[in-house]
């Protein structure tokens, strides 16, 4: 769909009860672990919250059986931005699951959604450039990848959106398939 499309959806799902909810769950739980919440719709299309799982400090396992999922939800306990393991994770799960298109990332008191807006690009975006796996560290942008998002973190700023703004200028200009939104104040995600 088109980005803008699937910012006035991603918006939706943010003004729900359900939403708020577990939005509610994770940030009221042991705050130097992650969290993770996945949403569904029942067979009303309600939206609906699997329970609550909880993981460590850089990682925590998504609910990808529960029923309809189109969403998950979690937090940076340590307040960092957006990481490339939560690109390549969001692919992954949509890979698995043509449904579960948005990843939610609560961190520093914003809210920002991960939108794999063209499958067939963010794959292709993740095979001509995989993670950087290591044993000691979570998953990471390869070096060319990297190299371009550090460079512009000196236009865009070292804080979390300055960041995540670097991230989403080189995830267009490489046509991934993938969108990063930030919610505002009114809880409208741009």
């Amino acid at each position: 769909p088109d980005p803008c499309i699937s910012a006035k959806e991603t918006t939706t799902v943010a003004n729900s009860a359900t939403y708020a909810s577990a939005k509610a769950n994770i940030l009221n739980a042991n705050p130097t672990v992650e969290h993770s919440i996945t949403l569904g719709y029942d067979a009303n299309g309600n939206i609906t919250q699997a329970p609550m799982n909880n993981g460590g400090t850089n990682d925590v396992v998504v609910n990808q059986t529960w029923l309809k999922a189109f969403a998950n939800m979690h937090n940076h306990p340590n307040e960092t931005p957006l990481s490339s393991g939560d690109i390549y994770n969001a692919v992954t799960l949509n890979s698995n699951n043509s449904n579960m298109t948005t990843s939610y990332i609560l961190t520093s008191g914003e809210t920002y959604a991960i939108v794999v807006t063209d499958l067939a690009a963010a794959k292709a975006f993740v095979t001509a450039y995989p993670a950087d796996i290591s044993p000691i560290y979570p998953p990471e942008f390869p070096d060319v990848i990297f190299n371009q998002i550090e460079n512009l973190k000196d236009y865009m700023g070292y804080g979390i959106e300055g960041r995540t703004t670097a991230i989403a200028s080189i995830l267009d200009q490489y046509n991934s398939g993938i969108t990063l939104m930030k919610q505002d104040s009114n809880g409208v995600f741009y």
